[in-house]
């Protein structure tokens, strides 16, 4: 199991490539039975639905079904909180609806950095400010060549940037039955990217000790976070997944903590070496580091495995600590956070 994500890269730049990756998993199989022949004649729904656990809301089409990310059968589905996926069929055409939760905070540049974003993407794409959100702004991009053979093809893309100073991505895919008849896949993507306001959950960014589910009946883990941290979650078949992201700068290199809680853990070992010991859960472990360099772009990753020793089934053997950062002082920061790491007493139902 590997549990890395965006090596080397700001987080839009790799959500886009992400979620083209992604999107080749499921633009295949497309369900017949469906009332109109073509994206372009389906109408929106007037209920907006919540994407992203409730942080934004957008209006799509009454036969569009949310399916959570999963890799495989055997693999966690991705966070509701950090992702959304939003399939939308039409005879033998599908779109598809990636909603991105980038845990970066933006400024007065939102506007500059959104479009400095779009330089680094895999496709050429033409920028313009998008209105009509009330008090979010938001910029849209939209490919000037479309690809209209690929499995999966980008319509257009939107950065969003909410009150509270954080951004969202969502982005629109066609497979080749769509990308044929692709003015209306346009016209269907803005007119659901008009729509999108936002929603009622906030980011939890205070400081202090967030209990962690999925140890044992009577037992939990806890782990002590600074300000600007936000937890979530992806629940495997038989381990939990735990995420403590960093809100960095729009444009940024992500930078999170993540903890495997299971009984078979990732033994990815190719290209880190030895970097020195922690105390993690209490018990002394080794930490393993690796730096890739693309195109500039740096980030480092470090990981630990303690072993937790519990020896029943009622609670994970193992936990899988690792790290993601773009410069070695944040990743140091990191490992400081994951020394607070604990197991105790369960104060929330499991």
């Amino acid at each position: 199991m590997t549990h890395f994500g965006c090596p080397a890269q700001s987080k839009t730049t790799c959500y886009l490539e992400f979620a083209w990756y992604l999107t080749l998993l499921i633009l295949g199989a497309v369900s017949q039975a469906q009332a109109a022949e073509n994206l372009g004649q389906l109408k929106l729904s007037p209920e907006k639905v919540a994407v992203l656990g409730g942080r934004l809301m957008v209006s799509i089409p009454g036969s569009a079904v949310s399916q959570a990310m999963q890799h495989s059968i055997m693999a966690a589905p991705e966070s509701e909180f950090e992702q959304t996926r939003i399939v939308i069929d039409a005879g033998g055409q599908r779109m598809v609806l990636m909603a991105y939760e980038l845990f970066a905070r933006t400024g007065a540049d939102f506007e500059t950095v959104a479009e400095n974003e779009t330089g680094g993407f895999p496709v050429k794409v033409r920028t313009e400010s998008w209105s009509g959100m009330g008090q979010l702004r938001a910029m849209a991009y939209s490919p000037l060549t479309p690809t209209k053979d690929r499995a999966a093809n980008l319509v257009m893309g939107v950065f969003v940037a909410q009150l509270d100073g954080t951004v969202q991505s969502l982005i629109w895919y066609v497979n080749p039955e769509g990308a044929k008849a692709y003015d209306g896949a346009v016209s269907l993507a803005r007119s659901m990217a008009k729509t999108i306001a936002s929603g009622k959950r906030k980011l939890e960014l205070r400081a202090g000790e967030r209990e962690l589910s999925g140890y044992s009946a009577t037992k939990n883990v806890f782990i002590r976070v600074p300000a600007g941290y936000v937890v979530t979650a992806q629940r495997g078949p038989d381990f939990i997944v735990h995420h403590i992201h960093k809100l960095t700068a729009f444009g940024s290199p992500g930078a999170s903590v993540g903890i495997y809680l299971g009984w078979h853990p990732s033994n990815e070992r190719e290209g880190f070496q030895n970097r020195g010991t922690s105390v993690l859960f209490g018990k002394k472990v080794q930490w393993y580091e690796k730096t890739v360099d693309e195109d500039g772009h740096k980030t480092t990753f470090a990981k630990a495995l303690v072993p937790l020793g519990s020896g029943t089934m009622d609670a994970p053997s193992y936990a899988d600590v690792f790290l993601e950062a773009g410069d070695a002082s944040t990743i140091e920061e990191l490992k400081s956070v994951a020394a607070t790491l604990r197991i105790g007493d369960r104060t929330t139902p499991r």
